[in-house]
Order: structure tokens, then C-alpha cells, then sequence
């Protein structure tokens, strides 16, 4: 049994930022790229990208690539993106109140 944390997708592949990555969409194409930028739906922005056609015979070169999060297939990477880095562990993420009453806790009401 492995000791490490489980790690949510997202995470994953925010670690990945800077990082060289190799991403299979789902028409059969490989685009192979340094990771910029990731959002909330998993849209990858790469740079200094090389993308492969889906019969492995045609090649183009790109500075920049948008990648959809919906049209991604599978994703190649480093094994050290599955491990949390230690400054965002030790920080951990902000907690969000369980509840409205939590929330509206410190929060003074109106009176009527």
C-alpha cells in the first residue's frame, strides 16, 4: 500500500506549471509543450509546442498552444507532478465554512 496523499486531478496538474507535458486529445493528435497556465476547467495553455498529427506523419511547431480541458484525452507527465509541493502543504488551502450559519457568523443583521 502507498503512503502517499491522494491528490485531486486539478492539483495535478497545476504542478505541472512549467513543466514538460504530453497531451493526447481526443481526435488522436499529440501536442507535446511546456505548461503555462491551467484554469478550473482544465484548459492548458502551452508553450514552445511541437503537435503531431493523429497518423504520427505530420508535425507542427507553435509558440503557444490553448488547449481545451474538454478535448484532452490523456496526459504525460513528470512523476514528481503527483507529489504536493512542500510550501502548499504546509499552507494549506484556505477552509470554506461548511454551513450559511458558519458563513454569516460574524456578519451583522439588519433589523427590520
Amino acid at each position: 500500500m502507498s503512503t502517499r496523499k491522494l491528490v485531486a486531478p486539478l492539483d495535478v496538474l497545476r504542478n505541472c506549471r512549467g513543466k514538460v507535458v504530453s497531451v493526447e486529445l481526443a481526435n488522436g493528435e499529440t501536442i507535446n509543450g511546456t505548461v503555462m497556465k491551467v484554469d478550473r476547467s482544465m484548459n492548458l495553455v502551452l508553450k514552445q509546442c511541437i503537435r503531431t498529427g493523429a497518423a504520427g506523419d505530420v508535425f507542427w511547431r507553435s509558440r503557444e498552444a490553448l488547449i481545451r480541458g474538454a478535448s484532452v484525452r490523456n496526459l504525460r507527465m513528470d512523476e514528481r507532478a503527483l507529489v504536493m509541493p512542500e510550501s502548499r502543504t504546509a499552507e494549506g488551502k484556505k477552509a470554506r465554512p461548511s454551513s450559511k450559519k458558519q458563513a454569516t457568523a460574524g456578519v451583522k443583521q439588519k433589523s427590520r
